[in-house]
């Protein structure tokens, strides 16, 4: 897939993400379902602006023909800042979130990627 689709679906993801978030809030009442909702429109916002974003990064510093070699790099990315954000959003809601916590989890999911950009480059 050519990376202005990737940046398309970006856009598409997080307009969309945004919007439902924007509604969830305003028009509804807090419901276990409507977290649930709300945690999952975050997760495709993030997803959708992390595609955005690593999309640029990638194309600006990356090696030539990165896309070819691993197409799905972004959207591991997106996932993994997705991953992160939902999941430090839930902690925070229940009361369990540190900075050492979230430390522990951003590296976990940074080591992952690195592993991952590593073993590609065989």
């Amino acid at each position: 897939m050519a990376l202005g689709a990737w940046i398309a679906i970006g856009v598409v993801n997080f307009g969309l993400g945004t919007v439902g978030i924007w509604y969830l809030v305003m028009y509804t009442h807090p419901t276990e379902l409507m977290q649930i909702l709300f945690l999952t429109l975050l997760a495709i916002t993030l997803m959708g602006l992390t595609l955005l974003i690593a999309g640029v990064l990638n194309h600006r510093f990356a090696r030539p023909g990165w896309l070819h070699k691993d197409p799905l790099r972004l959207l591991r990315e997106g996932v993994s800042v997705a991953l992160f954000g939902v999941l430090c959003s839930w902690l925070q809601k229940e009361g369990f979130l540190s900075a050492t916590l979230a430390l522990i989890i951003g590296g976990v999911l940074t080591l992952t990627e690195t592993f991952f950009l590593t073993r590609g480059r065989e």
